[in-house]
């Protein structure tokens, strides 16, 4: 669990850095690492804006040649959490709100944490290089050069095409 403590904060802007374990956050440890967060809190009565910036180190798999390769990674997120009377239809600005209770002593942000991460990957993934990377586009025999003489394995096969088939 990932959790900023506000019993103690006082009214006005609070910034904090934290580098919580990636299992914390229920990620993948093979997949992502070095994990940081900067919280900026925007404190008032009865409700704290919570601004995240998120960056972590993602182990990708190249979408054209299939390698490994590390990608720093980076997303940003906002959330509002207000006491149930203060909390209206207005966002402002922000991706959620959730309820604030007054008896509240930490602020859990693993899953808005977590899912930030999940949606800084990017969707296409290309490693460094890999564009200059000439891949083939052609497998196999081509039609010109094909042999006139069929692959024994499919010999049962052209024994069940028709005559007319054949010519």
């Amino acid at each position: 669990m990932f959790a900023i403590g506000i019993e103690a904060l006082a009214p006005g802007v609070h910034e904090r850095t934290f580098k919580p374990e990636v299992e914390a956050l229920e990620l993948d440890p093979s997949a992502f690492r070095d994990v940081e967060v900067t919280a900026r809190l925007d404190v008032a009565e009865g409700r704290i804006l919570v601004s995240l910036t998120v960056r972590a180190q993602a182990m990708l798999e190249c979408d054209r040649t299939l390698r490994s390769f590390d990608q720093p990674i980076e997303g940003a997120y906002r959330i509002l959490f207000s006491c149930a009377g203060l909390a209206s239809d207005r966002k402002g600005g922000c991706n959620e709100i959730e309820i604030l209770d007054p008896g509240d002593r930490v602020l859990d942000l693993t899953d808005v944490t977590r899912d930030t991460i999940l949606l800084a990957v990017p969707a296409r993934r290309v490693a460094p290089g890999a564009e200059d990377i000439d891949i083939p586009m052609t497998f196999g025999v081509s039609q010109g050069t094909q042999d006139s003489s069929i692959d024994p394995r499919w010999e049962a096969l052209s024994a069940l095409k028709s005559e007319e088939d054949r010519n």
